[in-house]
């Protein structure tokens, strides 16, 4: 069906000082809003996050989502991207998920959720194929807004060290809005720190361009289960 302001061709035209212009319709705005979804990449166990339905138990919990709430408010005059961490299944990815859903919808900006590990398996399969690794990694280098997910899931080696230290790299130079989740904790250097699996460089560099959160729980995955 036609827009019944535009009749289908994108453009209406409004009186401005006096003048007659051709404006872009409103529904310009939805189509590229739905394109923008389309491309996003978001998992189909995700595409229902929302902030509504984040149910927090939890006083970093709630933090998080308030967190989250103003980056969405703020954006893009923000001056640091979110860095989520905590145990599994407190919620880190749904809030996440909300927020990059919510920029893309509202704000009409490009973004694109990215697994960390499919990424690494991504690229690995262009090593005996024709297509391209560098276009995959600039994808998601050069993504105007960033999820980047369950960073430090994967084994540790150095290549995988090297791809991320890469993206950290381009998005920090070029002050590109960055989301990342992960397991790896911030406030202790443990076995299960990210200074322990990563560089110093990438590590510095992530708290100088994210607001590192903190979010404890118990897991919702197993809470569903009982």
């Amino acid at each position: 069906m036609n827009c019944p302001l535009c009749g289908g061709s994108g453009w209406i035209i409004e009186n401005l000082n006096g003048q007659r212009k051709a404006v872009r319709c409103r529904c310009q705005f939805k189509n590229s809003i739905s394109i923008f979804l389309k491309s996003s990449k978001i998992p189909v166990r995700y595409k229902n996050c929302k902030f509504s339905n984040f149910k927090p138990k939890t006083a970093t919990q709630l933090r998080a989502l308030k967190e989250c709430e103003d980056f969405f408010y703020t954006f893009p005059f923000i001056e640091k991207g979110l860095l989520l961490y905590g145990t599994p299944g407190t919620g880190k990815t749904h809030l996440a998920t909300a927020t990059l859903k919510n920029i893309i919808t509202y704000k009409g900006v490009r973004g694109i959720f990215c697994d960390f590990r499919n990424l690494l398996i991504d690229i690995k399969s262009t090593f005996e194929t024709s297509e391209s690794s560098t276009e995959i990694l600039e994808t998601v280098m050069r993504a105007p807004l960033l999820l980047l997910d369950d960073v430090g899931a994967e084994r540790n080696t150095d290549w995988a060290k090297d791809i991320l230290s890469t993206i950290i790299n381009y998005r920090y130079v070029n002050s590109l809005p960055t989301i990342i989740t992960t397991n790896l904790r911030f406030d202790l250097p443990t076995e299960e720190s990210f200074s322990s699996k990563f560089d110093e460089r990438t590590e510095s560099r992530i708290y100088e361009m994210c607001k590192i959160i903190k979010v404890e729980g118990d897991d919702r995955r197993k809470e569903s289960c009982i």
